[in-house]
């Protein structure tokens, strides 16, 4: 279903169906014709338009159960999920910036909506523990895609591999962590930055984490400073809680991906807070 690439590191085939088992789950996976998740939209342009990692792109559900696909089939919505697992911040800046045109893709009042949860941050620089698990794409050369901060600008450094990872200096500990959260404002505030520069709109979306303290306080950490930076966002878990009792129902026990139940939750939240749909507010 992947394929090296030279930008992004690695991509979607186009037009592939594929099958994912587990044992708590054998889901199906369709890629349309521009490598997108299939969400039963195929006009040329949408309403909405989904980046992210494997939580937006669906992991372990299958097709018509993520929460693209049910915002499109149940509220009407013309959606495309441009999402794709082990993405973080900067995949989705280059995809905006090089491989989504906005003015053809997006409708000129439709929305950009990032999804983030904390896996991503460490996907934001170049972290060792990272590059060494994504290296089967290109296991002699670079795969991870790079930006660093040069006099506190994003600076394209394209893909690196393990001669371009960093660790902390045993004197130093905690200089990865801190660069990588300055490089996830900075490259979620440079996509809200250029979706609006075209009359989109844009807004980063912490979604129903699991209940650890870990979890919580990162998704709170990130909503903090994206808002402090005048960054659209908005977090789903207060929501998420209150429809759903049973959290544990909301993400596979094995690996902690949703399940089709989490995607209901999200699709139903989305509808409300972005849309204003009047049956999910009556509901």
């Amino acid at each position: 279903m992947f394929q090296p690439d030279p930008l992004l590191g690695w991509s979607h085939l186009a037009r592939v169906k594929a099958v994912h088992p587990s044992f708590e789950f054998r889901a199906r996976y369709t890629i349309d014709d521009f490598g997108r998740r299939s969400t039963g939209y195929m006009g040329e342009t949408s309403e909405v338009a989904i980046l992210g990692c494997s939580w937006a792109f669906g992991h372990g559900v299958n097709d018509a159960e993520t929460f693209a696909a049910r915002l499109h089939r149940e509220r009407g919505i013309s959606i495309h999920n441009y999402a794709c697992m082990g993405y973080g911040p900067t995949q989705a800046y280059l995809q905006l910036l090089h491989r989504i045109d906005l003015n053809q893709a997006v409708a000129k009042d439709g929305l950009v909506a990032y999804f983030w949860v904390p896996d991503q941050l460490m996907r934001a620089w170049r972290r060792l523990e990272w590059i060494t698990l994504n290296s089967w794409v290109n296991p002699h050369g670079p795969s991870h895609p790079v930006f660093d901060l040069v006099n506190e600008e994003l600076h394209h450094s394209g893909l690196v591999g393990h001669e371009g990872a960093v660790v902390d200096h045993p004197l130093l500990p905690g200089v990865v962590a801190r660069t990588e959260w300055r490089m996830t404002i900075g490259l979620v505030r440079a996509m809200h930055e250029l979706v609006s520069a075209t009359g989109r709109r844009f807004m980063a979306i912490v979604p129903p984490l699991p209940d650890r303290k870990s979890n919580q306080a990162t998704g709170k950490k990130l909503t903090a400073l994206l808002m402090e930076s005048g960054v659209p966002c908005i977090t789903m878990n207060h929501e998420a809680n209150l429809r759903h009792r049973d959290s544990n129902s909301l993400f596979y026990r094995f690996d902690e991906h949703p399940t089709a139940a989490w995607h209901a939750v999200v699709s139903n939240s989305l509808a409300k807070a972005l849309f204003n749909d009047p049956a999910e507010n009556e509901s």
